[in-house]
């Protein structure tokens, strides 16, 4: 069974949204200015962040991950099942993978692989 992992919501101005949202839901942010990223706190699971944007998207405001072990091989599963990938693997430095998909009736969900769950593999 995979879980959410982390869930990501676009702003034009972070500011503001750490305010709106700390206000609303009681959600704590740390901001991480090299990955110019806010991520924000539930007090639970899924956290997630706030993305900057120069203008909100018009579709997929909210980005959603599923945690995977492997998204290389969840990729492949995505595509024998009729899906189309739209973001291969990519690294986020020191944290682990991301990648993105697109289902067949054209839903678009994230994967998330940390990297500490891939050193624990290894036995690292």
């Amino acid at each position: 069974m995979h879980r959410f992992g982390h869930v990501e919501i676009p702003t034009t101005n972070v500011k503001k949204a750490k305010k709106f949202y700390g206000k609303i839901f009681g959600w704590t942010f740390t901001d991480h200015p090299e990955l110019k990223y806010s991520f924000l706190h539930t007090g639970g699971h899924p956290n997630g962040g706030l993305e900057p944007v120069k203008r909100m998207p018009n579709k997929a405001q909210v980005k959603v991950y599923v945690e995977v072990e492997d998204i290389e091989t969840k990729l492949k599963e995505v595509k024998k099942a009729g899906g189309k990938v739209v973001r291969k693997k990519t690294e986020v430095k020191g944290m682990g993978w991301s990648a993105s998909f697109k289902s067949p009736d054209g839903c678009v969900l994230c994967l998330w692989e940390h990297l500490a769950a891939k050193q624990r593999a290894k036995g690292m």
